[in-house]
């Protein structure tokens, strides 16, 4: 029984770690760039980088005398280069990919754009791209994505003689669902590459005749 309990409370550690939902916040505007990574309720400062504190100087070590540079091997001939390898591994990158975006919500997109400049003419024209801008755009996000929160605003103001816009978007993901697509796509691809590593039967028994 004591064994069962243990077993148990691991299980279910391992399941409250999985719901665990990390990512990033990014907020633009005219105070700059600002990038934050998120791990539940953690939030750590990617964008500015904060100052760090001044140490003190050691003293430079004495640099070694470069070693010879060792004889790389060259591949077999009728093995696999490795670019050719990389190239097959394209298509799961690519399925990966695809399955990280239908993973990946959107828990916070907000724009703020007010339309200014010096011409009235100009503004209104910009204000009329601005919207037909965001109504090309909104679908992409809506039908690739889950989207919880967003709020989209677009103003004019004839006092401003430049745009100013205002960006703020979260998106997260699961632990487990990363652990997972990191699993299934992490074998599929070391298989793949393991498989175009092998010298194809053919050429090889062709290279022994010769």
């Amino acid at each position: 029984m004591t064994f069962l309990k243990v077993l148990l409370i691991v299980l279910a550690v391992f399941w409250l770690v999985s719901l665990i939902r990390v990512g990033g916040r990014v907020k633009y505007g005219e105070a700059g760039l600002f990038v934050t990574a998120l791990a539940g309720p953690f939030k750590i400062q990617i964008l500015p980088v904060k100052p760090k504190k001044k140490k003190l100087r050691k003293k430079p070590k004495k640099e070694k005398p470069p070693a010879a540079e060792k004889h790389k091997e060259k591949p077999k001939e009728g093995q696999p280069g490795t670019l050719s390898r990389l190239m097959k591994l394209l298509p799961v990158v690519g399925q990966a990919c695809g399955a990280l975006k239908r993973k990946i919500r959107i828990d916070d997109l907000e724009l703020e754009l007010i339309w200014g400049g010096t011409d009235p003419a100009a503004i209104a024209l910009g204000y009329g791209r601005a919207n037909a801008a965001l109504g090309m755009l909104w679908p992409i996000f809506d039908h690739n994505f889950k989207v919880k929160h967003y709020n989209f605003q677009i103003g004019l103001d004839y006092d401003r003689r430049t745009p100013a816009v205002e960006l703020r978007a979260a998106l997260t993901l699961t632990v487990g669902q990363i652990f997972v697509l990191g699993v299934h796509y992490g074998v599929k691809a070391l298989l793949t590459w393991v498989k175009s590593g092998r010298i194809d039967r053919k050429k090889q028994e062709a290279m022994s005749h010769e």
